[in-house]
């Protein structure tokens, strides 16, 4: 009898550790990915890789959108103006909220903004001794100039010939003629 009861009570324990288990809350899984992979896998992953300085954060739950102006392009074709998509925040391998007014190297994926970034694929900031490893691996890079100002556009106002003498000298002629009278006007006050 008292066996039963042992196997009753660890039925029930088993029964209630199931039930807390299953109505437990998710915890987020911290980030996973091993940050000293080597920067040339990285790079070899990375379909973008350019020097930007943040301009703003945009955050939406624990993701984060960056607003990025680009001035270095060693892969890939980032505009001047471009955008950075991390997913996730810090515990989940995203980028967290980077220092605006920061300039950092991103090793992004994507052909084109939004890319997106995380610390598994080595976007860090932009400090000397990354940079050169980096030109090492992909060479100078280019600068990202900003797009060139739009160029003027001629538009006629009109299509008729230009006016003749007598309506181009019709306001001097009046002044003139005024004037004269001026004058007699005030010879004869004089007087």
């Amino acid at each position: 009898m008292i066996r039963a009861v042992q196997l009753a009570a660890a039925l029930l324990l088993a029964c209630l550790g199931l039930v807390v288990t299953v109505q437990a809350p998710v915890v987020a899984a911290d980030c996973t990915c091993k940050r000293s992979s080597q920067l040339e896998q990285q790079v070899q992953r990375a379909d973008a890789v350019f020097i930007g300085t943040v301009d703003n954060v945009e955050v939406a739950g624990n993701d984060h959108t960056y607003d990025v102006t680009a001035s270095r392009a060693y892969q890939g074709s980032p505009e001047r103006s471009t955008q950075v998509f991390s997913a996730g925040g810090k515990n989940a391998c995203g980028l967290g909220e980077l220092a605006v007014g920061t300039s950092y190297l991103f090793l992004a994926t994507g052909t084109e903004a939004p890319f997106e970034a995380d610390s598994c694929g080595g976007s860090d900031v932009a400090n000397p001794s990354k940079v050169a490893k980096v030109e090492g691996l992909l060479g100078e890079g280019t600068s990202v100039e900003p797009p060139p100002p739009p160029t003027a556009q001629r538009t006629l106002v009109e299509e008729s010939p230009p006016a003749g003498f007598a309506r181009t000298a019709a306001p001097g002629a009046a002044v003139a003629i005024i004037s004269l009278l001026g004058l007699v006007v005030v010879r004869r006050l004089a007087r």
